[in-house]
């Protein structure tokens, strides 16, 4: 990711929302048109909220992911299993936040490789200081604001399956669905999971 842009840092809240991603992926399918998607969700209260306002904030943002994705990945989401769901609302994340790709390719990846597999809060205030040389925007941040994004960003690591709820790195078996998926979209994408790159090979070629 390229560190010239601002970091949108917007996922304070909600977890990886894999349910509700395939809720409006659902129904973007249907509709074929995302405003009119999240106009239905919202109507008819799909994604079970308690209230107006959650509904609003939690389907705009699984909107948000959901509309990363391919209309092909979509189908995977809504008629998947729930690890083809959680990979690729994961994907789907990382493509939306470049803050949370860098940090699932620069350390959680980094980390399963060289088979240090515990993966703690503390390894984001780190990953915090080595990007604030290029991304100013991240020493403005407040206390309370890392905090919020420390804990969704773990939370939708171990929803993701990522990371156990021990704070140890998950190896990721990636099935030919998500697979050819992720084929299609280049190398680069398999980066945001931890896996070996002999077995990023083997997946682009099988």
């Amino acid at each position: 990711m390229s560190d010239e842009t601002r970091y949108k840092l917007s996922f304070t809240t909600g977890g990886l929302l894999a349910n509700e991603c395939r809720v409006l992926a659902a129904e973007y399918l249907r509709l074929g048109d995302w405003r009119e998607a999240r106009a239905s969700v919202r109507a008819n209260n799909l994604i079970q909220k308690r209230t107006a306002s959650a509904v609003a904030r939690i389907s705009r943002e699984a909107m948000d992911r959901a509309s990363m994705l391919t209309d092909a990945e979509l189908e995977i989401v809504v008629g998947g299993n729930a690890p083809e769901r959680q990979q690729l609302v994961w994907l789907a994340i990382c493509l939306q936040y470049p803050f949370v790709a860098d940090f699932a390719e620069e350390e959680v990846r980094e980390r399963y490789l060289s088979m240090s597999n515990e993966l703690g809060p503390g390894a984001l205030d780190t990953f915090f200081v080595k990007k604030s040389f290029w991304h100013g925007e991240l020493e403005d941040l407040k206390p309370s604001t890392k905090n919020k994004l420390r804990q969704n960003l773990f939370r939708m690591l171990r929803e993701a399956q990522i990371v156990s709820e021990a704070g140890h790195i998950l190896p990721q078996v990636i099935g030919e669905r998500v697979a050819e998926a992720l084929r299609r979209r280049g190398p680069g994408s398999f980066l945001v999971f931890p896996i070996a790159d002999f077995e990023i090979e083997s997946l682009m070629h099988a």
